[in-house]
């Protein structure tokens, strides 16, 4: 599969709804008056990433994400079980994620398939998988995939999930996108492989049979251990470390923000992303820039 573009919107939260609909109105004539966060922070990544692209009409809409309309669901279950009362309709309604995939197509006038996807830390990575499968099928030849969270607000929850220290991370919300295409004619890169490990000694003989004509980086989900951390580096003696959660910041569609912030680099580079689940599967990515 091959990349054509990328767009990202990655920063802190910021309260007033405003910030994000200015933002998104600089790339579409459209306007989303009743719009929420996770909408507006989808159009921001994938308009962005489709701008002046003169994308097909067919091309199709991926929107990954783990959490999906997290705002709005806290709003609802706090009105249910805090209130005592029916949700409101406007809330309750953005409580489906896949809306937001929605806006994407009609804010970009597309109409190819569109789907919102979510695997338990696996995500965006899963999300490809299929999107390959469909390219294969024929089903598709061009497609946005994109990976999308708010950020992780409660400091209980995150620590419960990761068995991570809350402060050592800067908790950001995020929308990063890829223009995926068939064709090579014109790309900036490729993600040639997309696979999943049962243990980290599949992973480990995986990356061994690599081989590799460009500078190798090395970026790691937040679930992997010091200690499989330097099993990969010794598999990988002359990798780099790539640490885009260090550089710009958490969110739970990570993955994706690691291809984007690896795209934006100078020269040619091949990265291998590995992630991992509370099952202790592992996911590897391996992304080339031309």
């Amino acid at each position: 599969m091959y990349i054509h573009n990328h767009g990202t919107f990655v920063g802190r939260p910021v309260a007033d709804m405003k910030y994000y609909k200015e933002d998104v109105s600089r790339y579409t004539r459209l306007h989303f008056r009743r719009a929420n966060r996770f909408v507006l922070l989808s159009l921001a990544g994938a308009c962005r990433c489709a701008h002046e692209q003169s994308i097909k009409k067919n091309t199709g809409v991926y929107l990954t994400t783990e959490n999906g309309n997290l705002g709005d669901t806290e709003t609802v279950l706090h009105q249910i079980f805090q209130m005592r009362q029916f949700p409101m309709p406007y809330n309750f309604i953005n409580t489906m994620s896949n809306t937001a995939s929605f806006y994407v197509a009609q804010s970009l006038e597309l109409l190819g398939r569109n789907m919102t996807f979510s695997s338990k830390l696996l995500s965006f990575e899963r999300g490809l998988e299929l999107l390959h499968c469909d390219m294969v099928a024929g089903s598709v030849n061009e497609a946005l995939i994109g990976g999308v969270d708010e950020a992780s607000f409660s400091k209980t929850q995150f620590e419960a999930k990761f068995d991570r220290r809350y402060e050592d991370y800067n908790m950001v919300e995020g929308s990063c996108w890829l223009l995926m295409k068939k064709e090579a004619e014109r790309a900036m890169g490729e993600i040639s492989v997309v696979a999943a490990f049962a243990d980290l000694g599949r992973l480990l003989g995986w990356i061994e049979r690599q081989a590799f004509e460009r500078p190798v980086f090395v970026a790691h989900g937040i679930l992997v251990a010091p200690e499989d951390k330097k099993a990969i580096g010794r598999a990988l003696p002359d990798a780099t470390l790539f640490d885009p959660i260090g550089d710009i910041g958490y969110f739970d569609s990570a993955a994706a923000s690691a291809v984007t912030h690896f795209l934006q680099r100078d020269g040619g580079a091949c990265l291998i992303h590995v992630n991992k689940d509370t099952r202790g599967q592992f996911m590897a990515m391996r992304v080339e820039k031309y």
